[in-house]
């Protein structure tokens, strides 16, 4: 009841507005489709925010996954310092999204910042003139704002892949290691032919966890653009929190909530089913 309640009458409310115009405040107008066509037909800043999407949900878990695989297979396998470790990767999820944001906004800044001041000293230091640029280099600048977040990305989402696949590692019975190293196995083959079939679901679980980040990305592009991103640089969630509260558009929002709630659903159920199989028993 509570859930029904909280959930999912004010989701079937927030449908029914998709098929309004509303300022808030006035009388709620009736238009039917309207909202969804103007945004998929006319709305060339849809289209921008939702390649931006598909840019975060692809990009970045290009290197997230091989990057905690590698290092929770490193974790499990227990190398040199493997507590220190595990207690370094998982620090930026302790930090909260936002906290962590305004931590890269102040090392991205062009003259000062953290990151140009490494990339600049180590240019001077080695006689690189290529670093030596970077001196003043404006990563959150429209045309470099996506691919400065990567980093952003993967230092925060690969302490938490990281923990999910060491958590299911930890289950997988040692025997069969000692087996396979019996049998002449290397690391590589075992990592391969055991460690991989039997988290195959965690992995799965992890890119959809990706694909729903994507999708709904926005507190990172809001406070890197000063709450004010341009036409190139939205994501769907941006435009909607923008069409909602500087437009006062609220029809046009609630319709851009139910598109992206329907693309977080249908690219979750498709990923799963695509990449479902039998788990080996372990």
């Amino acid at each position: 009841a509570l859930y029904a309640a909280l959930v999912l009458v004010p989701g079937l409310i927030a449908f029914a507005w998709a098929f309004t115009r509303w300022d808030g405040m006035g009388p709620r107008e009736w238009v039917g489709w309207f909202n969804f066509k103007w945004l998929i037909f006319e709305s060339d800043i849809f289209w921008s925010a939702l390649r931006n999407n598909l840019f975060l949900m692809i990009v970045p878990a290009a290197l997230v996954l091989p990057l905690a695989l590698t290092l929770a297979y490193l974790l499990h396998r227990r190398i040199w310092g493997a507590n220190f470790f595990r207690a370094v990767f998982l620090f930026p999820n302790l930090l909260g999204g936002i906290a962590a944001t305004l931590l890269w906004m102040s090392a991205y800044e062009p003259h000062g910042g953290l990151v140009n001041a490494a990339l600049s000293g180590v240019g001077r230091l080695l006689g690189i003139e290529a670093l030596q640029a970077f001196e003043s280099y404006p990563w959150l600048a429209p045309r470099n704002l996506y691919w400065s977040l990567i980093p952003i990305y993967v230092w925060m989402a690969c302490g938490f892949n990281l923990v999910l696949f060491l958590a299911t590692m930890e289950g997988i019975d040692p025997h069969l290691y000692e087996a396979a190293e019996i049998d002449g196995a290397s690391r590589a083959r075992q990592f391969f032919s055991i460690t991989l079939p039997l988290i195959w679901q965690t992995i799965v679980v992890a890119l959809v966890f990706i694909v729903i980040a994507g999708l709904n990305a926005f507190e990172m592009v809001w406070l890197l653009t000063s709450q004010d991103p341009d036409s190139n640089t939205h994501t769907l969630g941006t435009l909607m929190v923008s069409s909602m509260f500087k437009e006062f558009q609220m029809g046009r929002a609630t319709a851009i909530a139910v598109v992206l709630f329907i693309l977080v659903l249908s690219g979750s159920a498709l990923l799963m089913r695509t990449l479902r199989r039998e788990t080996p028993e372990s």
